[in-house]
């Protein structure tokens, strides 16, 4: 569920060099850009090219790459950075270790400070690196609408292809994803399949469809168009020789989707990871409520803001019942209810219905429950007590509708199962760890237990 706090377009630029640009910064240079009380990681990078220095800058956590900056000074004190696309401007002092300075977009000033980046195995010491101890391979299978996704299959060195052996199907949770669920330089899947895999199990992750390699559209797909995805990764792993019982292990949405697969008897056991069980509208009512008390909105202030909120999700609802999908006049929504709402929730709503797509619509309106209630197979369900995307209060409905279901509230843990202080947002990048051991071993113990 992720949210996106500043908007950064990845739009190349022309590289503009001036005479002054003469000193070298060569390297990453990492920095947390503060919006109210969250964080939004930025990382310039400095590279030689003919002579003069170029940059580009990255935004980890909205997964973009490569946008180019003009240089416009670099000198041993001070550096001065402009893309006009994305409206933003960067300048600072430089010191040893550090370039303290004022970042601009949009009429917005904030203060950032950069530092050299740390080496990536350093801040991602779990992330599996070669050689490996099993067979990886590059391979791919069709969707059901002849969509090839792009996949890698993860084989342990005990696979011949004669001995069965148990398998999982990875699937993401919400936004385009590559096979890894890669976020902030964290690889959750590629740590999980790793732990498989030396440990007897095959898996299965590929890119979502229309991201990375994998073609199709990501556009007009909603959670039903995933679940066909991942029941044909199911389908693929069922064909290989050697391979006994297929599961599912579903993050986020992904853990979503692993109850559907349940519930229509597609996988032989399943695992969700912060799956949500409550309906999207609840999911995302949650969601706005704990986001409006990060950013400090009083409390007079927020819950009118949570009621023109679920009002614009009722309207949406309708729509979808009588199969409409159109903007919803936002202004007329908060005319009729009366409600004295604040204009920046307003213009934020307005901004929603300029950007809904058909996943938004049917999200707001799945039910999992509807799901859940009608699995027969093994079922292990993990959240983390600290999990501020995803309630940790799904487990309880699980257990209510799925009683033989093994459900685990692991403390400490975030939506991504690091362990955390706040569980927010902003301290994923921040934290090293990808994965907490103690979900890995519960993974484990339910395959070895239920898979084989």
């Amino acid at each position: 569920m992720k949210k996106f706090l500043i908007c950064l377009i990845s739009v190349l630029t022309a590289v503009l060099l001036s005479p002054e640009n003469a000193y070298s910064l060569t390297g990453a240079w990492r920095g947390d850009l503060s919006v109210g009380k969250a964080k939004v990681p930025l990382v310039f990078n400095f590279f030689e090219k003919d002579g003069r220095t170029k940059c580009t800058l990255d935004s980890p956590a909205q997964g973009v790459k490569g946008i180019s900056v003009s240089v416009w000074l670099c000198t041993e004190d001070s550096v001065s950075l402009a893309c006009s696309r994305i409206n933003m401007k960067y300048s600072g002092k430089v010191s040893a270790g550090s370039i303290s300075g004022t970042f601009r977009q949009n009429g917005q000033v904030f203060p950032l400070t950069l530092k050299p980046e740390t080496p990536l195995e350093e801040r991602r010491p779990q992330t599996p690196r070669p050689p490996f101890p099993y067979t990886v391979v590059d391979t791919s299978f069709a969707a059901s609408d002849g969509a090839v996704m792009s996949a890698t299959l993860t084989l342990p060195a005990s696979y011949a292809g004669k001995k069965k052996i148990p398998a999982v199907v990875f699937v993401t949770g919400s936004g385009p994803q590559n096979r890894d669920e890669e976020l902030l330089d964290h690889k959750p899947f590629a740590v999980i399949a790793d732990f498989l895999a030396r440990n007897g199990v095959a898996s299965l992750r590929y890119d979502d469809r229309g991201t990375a390699k994998s073609t199709g559209d990501f556009s007009t797909a909603t959670t039903a168009t995933f679940k066909e995805d991942a029941r044909s990764a199911i389908e693929f792993l069922r064909q290989l020789p050697g391979i006994g019982k297929v599961g599912v292990i579903g993050h986020s949405e992904g853990g979503t989707i692993a109850f559907m697969l349940g519930a229509e008897r597609a996988t032989d056991f399943l695992v969700s990871l912060g799956g949500m069980a409550e309906s999207g509208k609840e999911t995302l009512m949650r969601q706005n409520r704990h986001g409006l008390d990060v950013a400090g909105i009083p409390d007079a202030e927020k819950e009118v803001s949570l009621e023109l909120i679920g009002r614009l999700f009722d309207t949406i609802e309708a729509q979808a019942r009588h199969g409409v999908s159109v903007p919803v006049d936002v202004d007329s929504v908060v005319s009729a209810s009366g409600l004295n709402v604040p204009p920046a929730i307003v213009q934020s709503l307005k901004m929603t219905q300029r950007t809904r797509s058909p996943w938004f619509d049917a999200f707001l309106s799945l039910n999992p429950r509807e799901y859940i209630r009608k699995i027969k197979c093994p079922v292990l369900a993990i959240n983390g007590d600290k999990d501020t995307q995803v309630s940790p209060d799904n487990l309880e409905v699980i257990r209510q509708l799925a009683p033989k279901a093994r459900t685990m509230l692991m403390p400490g843990l975030n939506h991504l199962f690091q362990h955390a202080v706040t569980g927010e947002i902003s301290e994923y990048d921040e934290i090293r760890e990808t994965i907490s051991p103690e979900v890995l071993e519960a993974i484990l113990r339910f395959i070895e237990e239920k898979g084989r």
